[in-house]
């Protein structure tokens, strides 16, 4: 299995591209758990962070920006392919999130290091 993008909502998944170079990430994660006096869990407010150490070219980097759509914008309504807290790869709608420079990307020893792309909002695609 692999990590897959397409721009807008809804996209069926033989549509969705596979990510080149593939990110590492930890599965989607709740912003919020809560347990309730039942016993019960809710997660809210889920999100994933695709990850990449280094990036080869300003090419490379600006293909995956453009691939989430995110080379002209700061945020784009994507679906994605990503693994769950189960490490199960489901396909999700969410809103991506250009990494911010010098936080979530960096330029350092002539490439683009340690780049976090956080696609929040997470929903079940349909």
């Amino acid at each position: 299995m692999t990590y897959k993008v397409a721009d807008g909502s809804d996209v069926a998944l033989v549509s969705l591209t596979d990510l080149d170079p593939q990110p590492m990430s930890e599965g989607i994660k709740p912003t919020r758990r809560t347990h309730t006096a039942s016993g019960a869990v809710y997660d809210d407010g889920e999100y994933v962070e695709l990850e990449w150490n280094v990036m080869e070219s300003v090419t490379q980097y600006q293909a995956v920006l453009t691939a989430f759509g995110l080379l002209t914008a700061l945020t784009n309504a994507v679906t994605v392919y990503v693994r769950d807290d189960t490490w199960t790869f489901v396909r999700k709608n969410g809103v991506a999130v250009r990494p911010e420079m010098g936080k979530e990307s960096r330029w350092s020893n002539f490439f683009a290091r340690n780049i976090t792309i956080l696609i929040r909002d997470l929903e079940d695609a349909s």
